[in-house]
């Protein structure tokens, strides 16, 4: 009888130590064959972060998003973010900073996209296919291979600047400031829309589409040193933007309005805005004089938030 219960009480701890080998085999093949590293969430320089996995044909397996504060994953607030996939090669799209804005992470890659978000029309407020200016987005496309090994294939990302800043800089203004209640900017000709799979390749949704914002006066300005800073998506190939801009009394009344055309001083011709990129538009009275290239944002700004 000993020997029948000391055969049982072995073959139980051997039952258990085979199970519990079983669910730590599982748990690890679950989490950690893929591992995208964000190292600026780690660092809280961005406020949110998407990651989605789309296979060889574009079909989306897997997909994580992390938003601060209430984000209560202990991974991703150490910027990792975990994936089960099988054997084969993959395109990995992160996208963080998206605010608000619209993000459709669709089945299929040729329907997945970033948009701008769209004002609702109300008293008010403006008409329809009006959007807000984007959130400080950064991005980076991964083209990892999965091999059937059980080794961790881990990709580190390097954010970047997905949005460019275009920065209006006026001297001799046809107004005095002093009667300007608020300024609103009405950009037409602007990408409201961007498909994962065109990389940095803009669209909108209608040929309508326009950004509009309210512009504040800083202390000081005068109207003959005057500048403001808004950010776009990158131009659609081809395609002017105008920079509409109307300075508006106390009473409601148009003051004066002015039309910004972003093109190449010299051939008149449309000029790009290319992601990441800072133009510099330089506009006496009603004339674009200049307009220059201050390069592209490298760095990525630090968020209010703690991890």
């Amino acid at each position: 009888m000993k020997i029948n219960k000391l055969l049982v009480v072995a073959l139980s701890s051997l039952l258990l130590a085979s199970l519990y080998a079983s669910c730590t085999y599982d748990y690890f093949v679950d989490e950690t064959n893929y591992r995208v590293y964000v190292p600026e969430v780690a660092n809280g320089l961005v406020s949110d972060c998407y990651v989605a996995v789309y296979d060889e044909n574009g079909h989306l397996v897997r997909v994580r998003h992390a938003g601060w504060p209430n984000d209560n994953d202990p991974r991703t607030a150490i910027g990792i973010f975990s994936f089960h996939l099988q054997p084969g090669k993959y395109t990995t799209y992160c996208y963080a900073n998206v605010g608000d804005m619209q993000l459709t992470g669709s089945k299929s890659v040729d329907e997945s996209f970033l948009a701008m978000k769209e004002l609702t029309p109300s008293s008010g407020n403006p008409r329809e296919h009006a959007y807000a200016q984007p959130s400080d987005v950064v991005f980076q496309k991964l083209t990892p291979e999965i091999g059937k090994t059980l080794q961790v294939k881990v990709d580190t990302t390097s954010l970047e600047k997905y949005v460019g800043r275009i920065t209006v800089r006026f001297k001799n203004m046809p107004v005095s400031l002093s009667q300007v209640a608020r300024v609103q900017l009405e950009a037409t000709g602007v990408a409201t829309q961007q498909y994962f799979h065109r990389d940095t390749l803009t669209s909108r949704f209608t040929k309508d589409d326009y950004l509009f914002n309210e512009i504040p006066l800083s202390p000081g300005a005068t109207a003959s040193a005057w500048e403001f800073d808004r950010r776009y998506f990158p131009s659609i190939d081809g395609q002017m933007m105008r920079l509409n801009l109307y300075f508006i009394g106390g009473s409601g009344q148009v003051l004066c309005a002015i039309p910004v055309e972003v093109v190449d001083v010299n051939t008149g011709l449309p000029l790009s805005l290319l992601h990441g990129q800072h133009l510099v538009i330089e506009v006496d009275n009603y004339l674009v004089i200049g307009i220059s290239l201050i390069g592209w944002d490298d760095g990525i700004e630090g968020s209010d938030r703690e991890i």
